[in-house]
């Protein structure tokens, strides 16, 4: 299944706040590399946010740049 990436923050509540959001929407997501960034300390693993469907990437990144949210990925 093609995902693609709307997030990627070394702060794990800003991708969590964006997943409530894209969540609320209705946008199916998911978080990556969450439970490693916090397990393996100095590693260089950052938490992403991914949505499931193509067709809901430009919703989700319009939805994850009102959060202001300064390390959204880029668009494609």
């Amino acid at each position: 299944m093609p995902m693609k990436q709307v997030l990627s923050s070394p702060d794990s509540a800003q991708v969590g706040l964006a997943q409530s959001i894209l969540d609320a929407a209705g946008i199916a997501c998911e978080v990556r590399n969450d439970a490693v960034s916090q397990a393996m300390l100095g590693m260089p693993f950052v938490p992403e946010l991914w949505v499931l469907r193509d067709e809901d990437f430009a919703e989700a990144r319009r939805l994850v740049a009102s959060t202001g949210s300064a390390d959204a990925a880029k668009l494609e």
